[in-house]
């Protein structure tokens, strides 16, 4: 599922997400980061190193599908960026799976 990934309005990359847990509506995948997370990639990294995750607590993270329609996730949204490695993963917690999956099908 082709995701954006935004900080506020601001887009900061894509994210082609796949289910990890269904039970508990979790979501992850890689970023292909925009020119914008360069601006938040330094604190990003730091609130990892700090507690494992950059979480909804330090940024306004917002996930949406291609058409605009935003992705909800009662669990909340972090970034992993340790900076040693070449990956920064997103995931996703207490997403309604069935509800984007029409959705989902319908942008690709």
């Amino acid at each position: 599922m082709k995701c954006f990934l935004y900080i506020d309005n601001e887009l900061i990359g894509t994210v082609d997400f796949k289910v990890i847990d269904e039970s508990m509506g979790v979501i992850s995948g890689d970023l292909v980061p925009s020119n914008n997370y360069r601006k938040f990639q330094i604190e990003v990294q730091q609130h990892f190193e700090a507690k494992g995750i950059a979480n909804a607590e330090d940024f306004k993270f917002r996930i949406t599908l291609a058409d605009g329609t935003e992705i909800k996730s009662e669990g909340g949204i972090g970034i992993v960026d340790s900076g040693d490695v070449a990956e920064v993963i997103v995931e996703a917690a207490g997403v309604n799976l069935s509800m984007h999956a029409n959705t989902a099908k319908r942008t690709k």
